[in-house]
C-alpha cells in the first residue's frame, strides 16, 4: 500500500471511512491516507480533506504536487479581541456559514475572555440566521494556527505563532445599541466575506 511512499517510515496506520458521494450519494469507502478516490458509481472524484497524508505527512508537498497540496491542507483561522465576547464571536460564526470549504477551520479567542457570548451578539446573529452556542475562549490554544485576525483589541495582542496575521481594527459595540451591533455585525461579515475570497 505504501510502495514509493517517502513518509512510510513514520506512517501512521491506515483506517477506512466512507463518505457520501456528493454527485449520487453512493456510499465510497475511503483510506484515512488516501488523498481523493472516484465514486465506483458516477465517477466523480471524491476528496479525503481532512483525514489525509496531506495534514501530517512532510513529504506531503512533493508527493501530492504543490497545487493539491494547497486544496487539500487543513488551514486554521483564528479571530481574536479582547473579551471573545461580541466582535471576535460574530467573525467566527459567520465564517462558519459563509465558507462551503471544508479544508478551512474557524475559531475564536480571546485576550481576557468573558463570562459569556454578549446576547446582544447573539441577537443579530439570530437576525442573520445563525443560532450560536459559542463559549468566550482564551488565547491559550495547542493546536497550530495559520491566520490570526485581530478584531481591534484595546489592549495589545500577544503574540500568536501564525504564518499570516490581520489587523481589522473594528470598533467593539459592546454596552451600545442594537443598531450598533448590526453595523459591527454587517461591518464584520463584508471583511469574513474577503477574507475567504483571499484565502488560497
Amino acid at each position: 500500500m505504501f510502495d514509493n511512499c517517502p513518509g512510510a517510515a513514520h506512517i501512521r496506520t491506515p483506517t477506512i471511512k466512507v463518505k457520501k458521494c456528493p454527485e449520487c450519494g453512493r456510499e465510497v469507502e475511503i483510506f484515512s491516507h488516501e488523498m481523493m478516490v472516484k465514486c465506483s458509481k458516477c465517477g466523480f472524484t471524491i476528496y479525503n480533506d481532512l483525514e489525509s497524508c496531506v495534514q501530517w505527512c512532510q513529504y506531503a508537498v512533493e508527493c501530492v504536487g504543490e497545487d493539491m497540496y494547497k486544496k487539500l491542507k487543513k488551514k486554521r483561522i483564528a479571530f481574536v479581541c479582547v473579551g471573545n465576547s461580541c466582535r471576535s464571536q460574530m467573525a467566527e460564526a459567520l465564517a462558519k456559514k459563509l465558507s462551503d470549504r471544508p479544508n478551512l477551520e474557524f475559531v475564536s479567542m480571546g485576550t481576557d475572555p468573558a463570562q459569556q457570548v454578549d446576547p446582544k451578539a447573539l441577537a443579530v446573529l439570530k437576525e442573520e440566521g445563525i443560532i450560536w452556542r459559542g463559549k468566550p475562549k482564551t488565547i491559550q490554544d495547542k493546536e497550530p494556527i495559520d491566520i490570526v485576525v485581530t478584531m481591534g483589541c484595546e489592549v495589545e495582542c500577544p503574540i500568536i505563532p501564525a504564518t499570516k496575521r490581520i489587523d481589522w481594527d473594528i470598533a467593539d459595540p459592546l454596552g451600545k445599541d442594537i443598531e450598533t451591533y448590526r453595523q459591527t455585525l454587517a461591518v464584520t461579515k463584508e471583511k469574513v466575506t474577503g477574507l475567504l475570497k483571499e484565502i488560497d
